[in-house]
């Protein structure tokens, strides 16, 4: 597709540059993801990191600045953020390093992200040549925005009679009354273009995770894969794409009410990131007239960084102790040979394997087993235990002025609420929430979904207290920077 124009944009001082690292691993490989392990036979897609630098020289000669880095994995590590920063040391004198933030597009088909193994240092290597690389290509630049809506992700958290909830829960159960919260089928997007009008790349932000292969036994950058792909068929092969994902912790794409009764493509496996490719891509295709309308290269920009403190959950003695009763009664039943097919771990396994040949759809694994229920139990135990030294989490908060738009990141699976109370008082224009961004700090429920339980709602980190810490904060340093002083 043509966008270019005979009539060149006044530069404005922006500066934006691109690049990407294939950081996909060779052979088998363990993908992350689930509680039992997965070997990958093939590459369906490849895993790619994508950095856009950008920068705009003030007044007082001194310039403002950020690199943001997207990955085709599950989370981003403290440990590997840090690691960027230290190898990048005097690589790029002119750039502040803790500028630099990761997030993650949350594939559970890519290996586990630790620097230390060898995709670690696969990874960290991609990384640290598309930050360099990005730097290097910053060219005079000017931006625009879009939004609309596309159905990507629906609330995965069921819940019945009973007042309990389940992560995936069976929804054909007499007892089913309804899903737990609603979805955000907002698109946020940021065109990015040269002076003569072409387009370079898009920050495309959405509020599902990328998990549509999260049960399969290949290597898979999942939906981001198709939407790369189309966008660059119809824009360029030089056109980025900068995935993100939003607030969403509760949310997966898909809709577990329907029950696939409606047609819609499996939702677990290559038909439904070919559909959901799809559809960002509409979204991205119906809004380029307007952006391409209404770029601007004189924009306000800036880069704040603070690290905050967020109270971590207190376990009740009275929730300890009903997980202390699960754990034990577990455990009475437990073989003393733990190759014994008769363990809460062996039969967890054993169903896996006997529902990948019978069902059609996932989830093949149920959090409802004897090891479902093991598993968070303990960690509740062990959370208790070390519950008065682990009293703060101390997190890396990153908030972005670029024209009318903020960007905001978080360490976590984000429940989609505590999204809507940030860009509801937020006074943006537009509010791009990046989860999974910085560290890894597990899921952040609220208090509903603690009061109905299940999985993605025990032994989390941070509960509702920290959320609020997390909105009030995130709120207060996007909105000084609306301050009329600014």
């Amino acid at each position: 597709m043509a966008n270019s124009s005979q009539y060149q944009l006044k530069d404005g001082g922006l500066r934006i540059g691109w690049a990407a690292e294939d950081v996909t691993p060779e052979g088998p490989v363990s993908l992350y993801g689930q509680y039992y392990e997965r070997i990958s036979g093939y590459v369906q897609s490849s895993l790619t990191v994508t950095a856009c630098a950008m920068e705009k020289i003030v007044d007082d000669g001194g310039s403002e600045q950020a690199v943001l880095v997207s990955m085709d994995v599950i989370y981003t590590l403290k440990e590997m953020q840090d690691a960027v920063r230290m190898h990048l040391r005097g690589t790029i004198p002119e750039l502040d390093l803790n500028k630099i933030f990761l997030n993650a597009t949350h594939t559970h088909s890519a290996p586990y992200p630790e620097v230390e193994s060898s995709f670690g240092k696969i990874l960290l290597n991609g990384i640290c040549k598309a930050v360099v690389n990005a730097w290097k290509n910053r060219k005079p630049a000017a931006i625009s925005t879009g939004f609309d809506y596309a159905v990507i992700g629906h609330n995965r958290r069921v819940m019945y009679a009973d007042g309990t909830a389940e992560m995936y829960g069976d929804t054909s159960r007499p007892d089913f009354t309804g899903i737990e919260g609603t979805a955000d089928p907002g698109i946020d997007l940021l065109f990015c273009w040269n002076l003569n009008k072409k387009l370079t790349g898009i920050i495309v932000n959405v509020a599902c995770p990328a998990q549509v292969t999260e049960a399969k036994y290949y290597v898979s950058a999942d939906y981001w894969s198709e939407v790369r792909k189309s966008i660059k068929e119809k824009y360029g092969e030089d056109v980025f794409v900068l995935a993100q994902c939003s607030a969403a912790g509760d949310i997966s794409p898909r809709d577990l009410s329907a029950a696939y009764r409606t047609g819609e493509p499996d939702m677990w496996d290559i038909p439904g990131i070919v559909e959901i490719g799809k559809r960002i891509t509409r979204v991205v295709d119906d809004t380029y007239t307007e952006a391409q309308n209404n770029i601007q290269t004189s924009v306000v920009f800036r880069h704040l960084v603070k690290n905050i403190d967020l109270p971590t959950r207190r376990v009740s003695r009275e929730e300890y102790a009903k997980a202390l009763e699960v754990v034990n009664e577990i455990r009475s039943r437990e073989s003393a040979d733990p190759q014994s097919p008769d363990t809460a771990w062996n039969r967890f396994l054993s169903e896996i394997k006997e529902n990948e040949k019978t069902k059609e759809f996932g989830p093949w694994d149920s959090k409802t087993s004897d090891f479902g229920w093991l598993k968070p139990m303990e960690l509740i135990l062990e959370q208790y235990h070390n519950q008065d030294k682990n009293a703060i989490y101390n997190m890396e908060l990153h908030v972005i002025r670029l024209g009318e738009i903020a960007l905001a990141t978080n360490p976590f699976e984000l429940f989609v609420d505590y999204g809507f109370a940030i860009t509801a008082r937020s006074k943006a224009k537009q509010t791009f929430l990046i989860q999974f961004a910085c560290d890894s700090g597990g899921y952040l429920p609220t208090q509903r979904a603690l009061n109905g339980g299940g999985y993605s709602a025990m032994a989390n980190n941070i509960g509702p207290d920290g959320g609020k810490v997390l909105v009030e904060e995130t709120v207060a340093m996007i909105n000084t920077m609306w301050d009329d002083r600014h």
